[in-house]
């Protein structure tokens, strides 16, 4: 290092070692803003490449002999010109064989070219020293010349890899780097030479002195790097900006939601990301260059760009091959100097599933996917229409689930939804060829049974669904039972229309569950009677709400250690101005069935309010709630209405309710009877022993008084074990 040291400082003028340095750094920059050009690859690589050959190899060439002019050795020095020549050509053409493989793309291909213009240098350095002519001879240091050569390659390696990896407008880092490689090198080589003077003799005529040297060097290296600079910056200028102007417009096309597509007749010429990613692929180039290949349908859009932009829909082919529901709006479009047409693609197919849905959806039940009943209703009238034209029978079953409502009410509706999916499989396996199974609403299901031998098919069909619907249920683990009931009704035998097809249906399946269900009725004529008297007698339960038809009858309650009465329970009793006494049961549960229930228990609860607030001692009074006057939003201001209206004190009324109550919402059911104890009331628990009888509803609420049922007390004289039950519930 010394050694190079003392010959930069020593044996050179230090201003041309300046002028040298700053030529080769200007070459170095020029070079390799050409190389980016080159690399970009804008379509003039090979011109782009020589002109980087050329300013490299002249900058290298010039920077040698500037340097040189630089020497201050003690003899005379001048150049042979073919030799001369011979060495800014080698380094032009090396240099441009090391620029031709750096710029192939990978890294190894940067470090390789690097190394081959290094030797450029080294060749160009060499080449160059051996067309001088000194006064003396010339000694070379074989360790240095080495040296020289590796630096002069290692630091191109190094200097065309950083350019390749740190790409700029102006490449400073690596022409800094270039120019130690070149400077490096020379003034390497220049400590390994050893000149000594000879004896005295004439320079020959025709070597080239310094001075001219000089004036030629920096002229043509000055001319040179200055055009190739000022021509490199004005196209990296043009190319920047249109660069930046291709961004823009690639933003805005990227950033539109719809696809756009370029085409020039037939052929793809561009397109922005929403469409590559709605086609499926990874980039342009992956793409089929013809447009039909894409748009098999393009003749069809052809008529919309005619009609000056029609919205119309194509298919579209994927790059999977899968088949797209598009739709294309085509406009004309001046497109890099030429007339293109472009394409605004846009995706319908989640807006066609969408109207498939809500297609499916108006003609299907949400939760089992069945016909619903505008189908079934459509269908039983086609079917209906057929049977007349053919003299055919049609049978109508009318199903319902036996045992569905206690498996909502125990398990939830989660598990009774997935109960109604499993029940509705169940069904569509037992029907066949054009028997139709649809949903009617919560767990009515009803079947289409067109032809065969009737009644005995449906029967037959009949069988087959309660067998199915029989076997359990596997719930999440759980195993339910329910079974179905069902009414059948045959046209023209039966009915002549569909819709009353369908009541007779309904009136027998009714009777079918009042026999005892998992039972199938057929109808007969005189249901018809039994459902007018039915719904007669519910139209007279009405009236007899407000007509006084309805007594309220007080049974004592007796304290049984002493006998005293300590209050009365409120019992409803009906006697019908033309029937006679109507049993409680039958009226409580029409007045459930019915929805009269609300008017009929607050008719009630006033009516024993009022009376008991005239007896003279203040005795309880005891009301049955039922169930579904749990369902109203206000029963507990209801009940203080009342109390406050009578003038009875909430301390004398006590309310029973059946466990029943507190199956159907635990949580609602307990808020009310918190509510309800809230004003003084107290709460009693009636029929405890029947049911889903369970210590755990005991739990939930302290009840004032838990009533047992009359079949345990009945039986407790002969029968020890109820005995034993009455005892542990008193005990609790």
């Amino acid at each position: 290092m010394l050694r190079v040291y003392s010959c930069i400082v020593h044996d050179h003028d230090y201003r041309l070692v300046i002028v040298a340095g700053v030529i080769c750094l200007l070459a170095c920059l020029t070079a390799f803003s050409i190389l980016e050009q080159a690399r970009s690859g804008t379509g003039r690589r090979a011109a782009w490449l020589a002109l980087a050959a050329f300013v490299s190899g002249t900058g290298i060439w010039a920077t040698h002999f500037i340097a040189m002019l630089a020497y201050q050795p003690d003899v005379p020095i001048a150049y042979e010109p073919v030799r001369t020549l011979e060495s800014i050509a080698a380094a032009i053409l090396i240099t441009g064989a090391g620029w031709w493989v750096a710029v192939r793309g990978s890294a190894a291909a940067a470090l390789a070219g690097g190394a081959i213009v290094g030797a450029g240098i080294a060749t160009m350095h060499y080449l160059g020293m051996s067309a001088a002519d000194v006064g003396g001879f010339i000694l070379w240091d074989r360790g240095f010349v080495i040296a020289s050569v590796l630096i002069g390659v290692v630091m191109s390696a190094v200097a065309t890899a950083v350019n390749r990896r740190l790409r700029s407008a102006i490449p400073w880092r690596a022409a800094l780097l270039f120019t130690v490689a070149i400077c490096g090198l020379h003034f390497t080589a220049m400590a390994a030479a050893g000149i000594y003077p000879g004896p005295d003799r004439p320079i020959p005529s025709e070597m080239i002195g310094s001075g001219a040297l000089t004036i030629a060097v920096v002229a043509m290296a000055a001319i040179i790097l200055s055009i190739s600079f000022a021509m490199v910056l004005f196209d990296r200028k043009l190319i920047r900006n249109s660069a930046e102007e291709t961004k823009r417009i690639r933003a805005f096309a990227d950033a539109a939601i719809e696809g756009l597509v370029v085409i020039d007749g037939e052929r793809v010429v561009d397109a922005n990301r929403s469409f590559l990613q709605l086609a499926g692929y990874a980039d342009l180039a992956a793409m089929p260059d013809a447009a039909g290949d894409l748009f098999p349908d393009l003749d069809l859009c052809a008529a919309a760009v005619a009609a000056d932009a029609n919205v119309i829909e194509c298919r579209l082919i994927g790059a999977d091959g899968a088949e797209h529901d598009v739709e294309v709006l085509l406009r004309r479009l001046d497109w890099r100097g030429a007339e293109r047409h472009v394409l605004a693609v846009r995706d319908i197919r989640e807006r066609k599933e969408a109207a498939a849905r809500i297609a499916h959806l108006a003609y299907h039940d949400a939760l089992t996917g069945l016909p619903n009943r505008a189908v079934f209703g459509d269908h039983l009238g086609r079917a209906v229409d057929r049977a007349a034209e053919q003299d055919e029978p049609v049978a109508v079953l009318c199903i319902d689930l036996d045992g569905f409502k206690s498996v909502n009410d125990l398990h939830g509706h989660p598990a009774g939804d997935a109960l109604l999916v499993e029940a509705a499989h169940r069904l569509r396996a037992v029907v066949r060829g054009d028997e139709l199974v649809a949903r009617l609403g919560g767990d009515e299901f009803a079947v289409v049974q067109h032809g065969g031998s009737q009644p005995t098919h449906a029967g037959l069909l009949s069988e087959r669904i309660i067998g199915a619907l029989r076997q359990p249920f596997d719930m999440g683990g759980q195993s339910m039972r329910i079974s179905a009931s069902i009414g059948v009704a045959v046209y023209p035998a039966d009915a002549a229309n569909p819709s009353d097809l369908i009541k007779n249906a309904d009136m027998a399946l009714y009777r079918a569950k009042a026999e005892g269900r998992g039972l199938t009725r057929f109808y007969e004529a005189a249901m018809d009677e039994a459902l007018r008297q039915r719904r007669q007698l519910e139209a007279d339960l009405s009236l007899a709400i407000g007509r006084e038809q309805l007594k309220v009858h007080y049974q004592p309650l007796a304290e049984l250690g002493s006998g005293r009465i300590i209050g009365f329970e409120a019992l409803l009793r009906w006697d019908h101005p033309r029937l006679g006494p109507i049993s409680p049961e039958m009226f409580i549960r029409l007045a459930e069935e019915s929805g009269l229930i609300l008017r009929l228990g607050e008719w009630v609860l006033r009516e024993a309010c009022t009376e008991a607030a005239r007896w003279d001692s203040p005795l309880k009074l005891s009301v049955n709630l039922s169930p579904l006057q749990f369902l109203q939003e206000d029963l507990v201001g209801a009940v203080e209405r009342v109390l406050a209206a009578t003038g009875l004190p909430a301390s004398r009324l006590e309310l029973e309710v059946t466990e029943g109550l507190l199956i159907k919402d635990k949580g609602s059911a307990v808020a009310t009877l918190e509510r309800l104890k809230a004003l003084g009331v107290q709460i009693a628990m009636d029929d405890f022993g029947t049911g889903y009888s369970s210590l755990t509803y005991l739990r939930m609420f302290p009840f004032d008084k838990v009533k047992i049922d009359q079949g345990f007390v009945r039986d407790m004289i002969d029968n020890p074990q109820a005995l034993a039950i009455i005892r542990s519930v008193i005990g609790l």
